[in-house]
């Protein structure tokens, strides 16, 4: 735990104080950044006064809701997340929160409005997909500053979340022969029919461990996934006879550690690399515009329901813990008209030869 005494923080340019766990702002720092000297910082003579008026008027409590700022919000969440969310979910919030904080962190807590973030998610027009993601990070942020009663009130409730964008696109087996075929290496084809087998999210294929095969029973058993805390039970995957013996070999080749590495030096795959692989075989097949790792979850739930397995076992396979976000980003059949004109076809009672109606 830091002295309590005032600290400068170089990425909000402002210095903080740490107070029973809680970084609390002192104010934005004017002129070249501070140097820390060996006895520990020297900020300005505004700073240690407003130390101080905490000090004494707070008692070393957080500052009323009132007097705090958004940055402050933001600050006092991120520290939370980053003792209870994993890494990457960490970095997702401090990344959207840094933003909306660039525009809006000094402004007053309680004082920020929907326009405000409207304001900011147009001054980031490439966010497509990022928008709902923008705007949940803000409300989550606000929902726990109010759970703990550091806010009053919540001026994000009436922030509306944009509706998801679902990806469209999904690989025909045409797509998928010329996929596999534009890789050279044996080992991302092996990472490719793994995501194509499994309908893992990216993310668990290349996290995946020796540890957490089972060759016996046939299944990979991730004890950390993304939805760990909502079904509160490890992901089960259940794997095929081609992904069973793929997962045998790679065991015996790499019984320490993730079991899909790249061709060079044998490392594990990173989210950025798979993301530039898919990018080179984008430049290499044109026509597969669109196309990139989650296509391939995306793929695998549209041809399991096509096939005709229930949305309940097909979210199963994919690890939701309901329904529901199957129908909203996995459903494509409407992309597979061949096989709903032919369920139209028989939900109207229509015959085998598709020209007499049965009977009723």
């Amino acid at each position: 735990m830091r002295d309590q005494s005032p600290w400068f923080r170089s990425d909000r340019n402002a210095w903080f104080v740490e107070l029973r766990g809680k970084q609390v702002p002192l104010g934005k720092h004017e002129g070249p950044p501070p140097k820390k000297g060996k006895k520990g910082w020297c900020p300005p003579p505004e700073i240690t006064a407003a130390f101080y008026r905490l000090m004494a008027n707070q008692g070393g409590k957080i500052p009323e809701p009132d007097a705090l700022q958004v940055a402050s919000v933001c600050d006092l969440f991120l520290r939370y997340s980053e003792k209870h969310n994993e890494p990457q979910t960490f970095s997702w919030y401090k990344k959207y929160l840094q933003s909306f904080c660039d525009l809006f962190g000094s402004l007053s807590a309680l004082d920020v409005k929907p326009f405000h973030v409207s304001a900011w998610l147009d001054a980031h027009p490439k966010w497509v997909t990022s928008r709902r993601c923008a705007v949940i990070c803000v409300k989550r942020a606000y929902n726990w500053a109010e759970s703990e009663g550091l806010l009053t009130g919540n001026p994000m409730k009436k922030v509306k979340k944009p509706s998801p964008v679902r990806r469209e696109r999904v690989v025909t087996p045409e797509e998928w022969a010329e996929l596999v075929g534009a890789v050279r290496d044996q080992e991302f084809k092996d990472f490719l029919f793994a995501l194509r087998e499994t309908g893992c999210r990216p993310g668990e294929v290349r996290k995946v461990t020796a540890a957490d095969v089972d060759l016996g029973a046939g299944v990979w058993v991730l004890q950390h996934h993304k939805t760990r805390k909502k079904t509160g039970q490890p992901r089960i995957v259940y794997l095929t006879p081609g992904m069973i013996e793929l997962c045998r070999k790679l065991v015996a080749k790499w019984p320490e550690g993730p079991i899909f590495r790249g061709p060079r030096r044998g490392k594990p795959y990173t989210k950025n690399g798979v993301r530039c692989r898919f990018r080179r075989l984008r430049k290499k097949l044109p026509h597969l515009k669109g196309v990139i790792s989650y296509t391939v979850r995306h793929s695998f739930a549209t041809d399991a329901l096509a096939n005709g397995l229930s949305p309940a076992v097909v979210a199963e396979l994919m690890g939701h813990k309901d329904i529901k976000m199957l129908q909203q980003h996995y459903g494509h059949l409407h992309e597979k008209r061949k096989h709903m004109a032919e369920a139209a076809r028989k939900a109207a009672g229509y015959g085998a030869d598709h020209q007499e109606k049965r009977s009723a």
